[in-house]
């Protein structure tokens, strides 16, 4: 916290995300970072995007570069674009079949794009993301990484001792940790980060979520349910940098957004001891097949991660 506080922030070394950049005639390479084969065509990647004409195309073209032998499907979701989205949401799915645009109507708030993405999906892993995470994409693979060794659900951690932030808001930064605080209190789980939209889950696990929030407050809820649906959830250590004024602007108020975040957690508390509230009927359904399915699909990845160690290989970093 200390270290993201005004004026010492500039010191820590904001000024990185300018220095880092590289230079826009540079053409990156097209390398791939596909080493699970137990997932190859098995991810849908869901992203919401509001007025994210600057940033769709570049993000998605290089998440096909990077993780194209993983990629089931990309729904980039326009929540109600005025800007020149969907024309370039268009101009991606003409180039590859696998991005499947969905347009939603009114009303619009990212947690209904969010939950019409995971709707939508049919991938055996649904990967869930911001339109704004370019600089992140290789650090994508630990996440898939996760969801190679058998967890149901990996969340990408701001938070973690070795998680790398730059110009994080400090008002954002004391109302998560007082968010998170809370709710290892009230649930007595070992919680770092799990309010992150950078999440990769079985798509088990996404069918018994309850999603109620229409805005931000939704990634409470994806990240708080499986936990108490007692899924199987590992936390990653990630970068995280804000949005330059290149990139637009970002639609996260503070105080629109964060009663959003405090209903989240006082209804699943209301149904973690007294199964009542908004949440009651949050339940982990039993699905014999599904659960068989997901028995055999953690015993092939555990054994194809045992193959990969065995062998020799390198891994490729753009």
């Amino acid at each position: 916290m200390l270290e993201n506080a005004p004026l010492i922030r500039t010191m820590a070394g904001s000024i990185l995300v300018h220095g880092q950049k590289p230079p826009h005639q540079k053409e990156k390479r097209k390398v791939s970072l596909f080493t699970h084969e137990a997932l190859r065509g098995a991810v849908s990647v869901v992203i919401p995007c509001h007025n994210e004409e600057m940033n769709v195309g570049p993000l998605v073209e290089r998440v096909l570069d990077l993780y194209g032998d993983y990629i089931h499907e990309i729904i980039p979701v326009n929540d109600g674009s005025t800007d020149g989205t969907r024309a370039v949401m268009s101009e991606l799915a003409a180039k590859d079949p696998r991005v499947k645009p969905l347009h939603r109507a009114p009303p619009n708030g990212v947690g209904l794009a969010i939950a019409d993405g995971l709707s939508a999906a049919t991938g055996k892993y649904v990967f869930t993301m911001d339109c704004d995470f370019q600089h992140l994409l290789p650090e994508f693979r630990d996440l898939l990484d996760g969801a190679a060794d058998g967890y149901d659900v990996v969340i990408g951690s701001r938070f973690s001792r070795h998680s790398v932030l730059l110009n994080y808001p400090f008002l954002k930064i004391l109302a998560n940790r007082a968010f998170h605080a809370l709710a290892v209190v009230l649930f007595g789980r070992r919680i770092r980060d799990v309010t992150n939209n950078l999440k990769i889950m079985r798509r088990e696990v996404v069918q018994d979520l309850r999603l109620r929030q229409p805005g931000f407050a939704v990634n409470a809820e994806t990240g708080l349910q499986p936990l108490l649906l007692g899924y199987s959830v590992k936390q990653i250590p990630i970068s995280w940098i804000n949005r330059t004024p290149g990139m637009g602007s970002s639609s996260f108020r503070l105080v629109r957004v964060g009663g959003g975040y405090w209903n989240v957690l006082l209804g699943l508390w209301l149904n973690h001891v007294f199964s009542i509230g908004p949440y009651r009927k949050l339940a982990r359904q039993n699905r014999a097949d599904d659960n068989g399915h997901a028995v055999l699909g953690r015993l092939d990845n555990v054994m194809s991660a045992a193959r990969h160690q065995a062998s020799t290989h390198k891994r490729y970093v753009p």
